[in-house]
């Protein structure tokens, strides 16, 4: 019997990747004869978060009842990279990890220093204990390294691809043993291929309509459509387990499959611009010979975050990723202009539609200050970056601000009973999909084939 995977984003594939490995490892007839498909509704994968997210990787800057998950999934990131080769295919590397703070006197009351890091305080990090990780003390700058000859530095030792800010400081709060970036979709795509190398059959442009029942009104399948209407079709697919990881189109799915459910997935679309552009002062990946080595190669490739406050510059507040593309390339993200009313649309290749330019602008205008060539005095810093990319990401919050993980109790599922299988939700995580999707894809995984989970994920199911 076959387990459907609605959703070809990091968390599906993830889920689809370690399903896949646990039955390509067990010598069952059954799984011999068992099939795993994922289910996309658009004609491209990685359209949305998963293809254009920032790809920043902690090990515990979680809350209480994500930790445990959150330590299984960076593990795993590490694992992953070190036998694939991931700093070459996927950008993997360990990232130093700053907060700028400055004087913010107009804003928050006299003598007041904003700190960068300031919004992962509520309720999703918690980056304000970051003193305890192995960086946080020592202040360290790029220039400590014994290569620091091979990059651009600051007077103060700072990466330069981080112009100064006049009244900013530069403050550490994580090293590469508790942080790590990858560039997402280059890690989805490699994931994509992994799960076809085993047998997993990803159906394009394909919605699952309604659920099948058999002849006792169990659960026994879903009927899928094409969404390409130049190609019309319809057909039954039998399956016993449906996993709902379709990020921010999961209620929608959920709603479409059990119309007379009088419950809903809690999560909501949170959309954020982002921008990606190339620095003539990043131009060669940082390397850090004290760390260990990731990947098995010579290069020990680094990584540089900032975290930014609100400020007389931008009004939100801007994270900014120094990061690898594939084979060492280098590139910086910078997000964190969010929308928490933009609708969400139908297909996730929709979504290039609805970039803002006046957001695009925004963030430009920002990323300049941040990173652009300084100039003497109160001039602004002259736009010298290349733009890579613009995008518009959606991210599914749930409600608790937790990732949701889990079989759904048939209490919620309007009447239909699954028999032996479930009907399974893996949503909600955030802006925390990307660090956490290896662990989730593991854990369903477990929880899918009755097994132990490798992390405690107890106050993540639903209730």
């Amino acid at each position: 019997m076959s387990t459907v995977i609605l959703g070809g984003g990091i968390i599906g594939l993830s889920t689809a990747y370690y399903l896949a490995q646990q039955k390509e490892a067990s010598t069952t007839s059954q799984s011999q004869s068992y099939s795993l498909y994922i289910v996309e509704s658009s004609p491209a994968l990685f359209e949305s978060a998963s293809g254009y997210a920032g790809g920043f990787l902690a090990l515990d800057w979680f809350v209480p009842a994500v930790a445990s998950l959150g330590a299984l999934s960076y593990r795993l990131h590490r694992e992953l990279a070190e036998k694939h080769d991931g700093p070459r295919r996927w950008g993997y590397g360990g990232s130093h990890v700053y907060s700028l703070s400055v004087e913010d006197v107009g804003v928050s009351g006299p003598g007041r220093k904003a700190r960068g890091e300031d919004w992962l305080l509520q309720g999703t990090s918690r980056a304000g204990l970051v003193g305890t990780n192995s960086e946080a003390d020592r202040n360290s700058h790029v220039s400590h390294s014994q290569h620091a000859d091979r990059v651009n530095v600051n007077a103060d030792g700072t990466p330069a691809v981080f112009t100064p800010q006049p009244g900013g400081t530069l403050e550490t709060i994580a090293g590469p043993e508790e942080c790590a970036q990858v560039e997402p979709r280059e890690l989805c795509e490699f994931l994509l291929d992994e799960c076809k190398k085993m047998g997993v059959e990803v159906y394009l442009s394909t919605k699952a309509t309604r659920v099948l029942t058999d002849d006792t009104g169990a659960f026994s399948g879903l009927k899928l459509q094409s969404t390409d209407e130049d190609r019309p079709a319809e057909w039954d697919v039998e399956c016993k387990n449906v996993v709902l990881a379709a990020g921010v189109w999961t209620p929608r799915v959920f709603k479409t499959l059990f119309p007379h459910s009088n419950w809903q997935i809690p999560v909501e679309p949170l959309a954020g611009h982002s921008i990606t552009v190339r620095s003539p002062r990043y131009n060669t990946p940082f390397v850090d010979p004290s760390k260990r080595r990731i990947g098995g190669g010579d290069e020990n490739w680094l990584c540089y975050s900032i975290y930014c406050p609100p400020g007389q510059h931008w009004p939100y507040a801007p994270e900014a990723y120094a990061r690898l593309a594939r084979n060492g390339e280098t590139e910086l993200w910078l997000g964190g202009l969010n929308h928490s009313d933009l609708p969400v649309p139908e297909l996730a290749v929709d979504v290039k539609k609805m970039i803002d330019p006046e957001c695009i602008k925004d963030l430009r205008k920002t990323t300049v200050q941040l990173a652009g060539l300084a100039k003497e005095g109160d001039d602004l810093n002259q736009d010298d970056l290349e733009t890579i990319r613009e995008a518009l990401c959606f991210r599914p919050v749930s409600s608790t601000g937790k990732p949701l993980l889990g079989q759904l109790p048939e209490k919620y599922l309007g009447g239909v009973r699954v028999g032996g299988g479930g009907i399974w939700v893996a949503s909600g995580h955030g802006p925390w999909g990307i660090t956490l999707s290896l662990g989730t894809g593991l854990v369903m995984s477990e929880m899918l084939l009755g097994k132990k989970t490798s992390a405690d994920v107890g106050l993540l199911r639903v209730a």
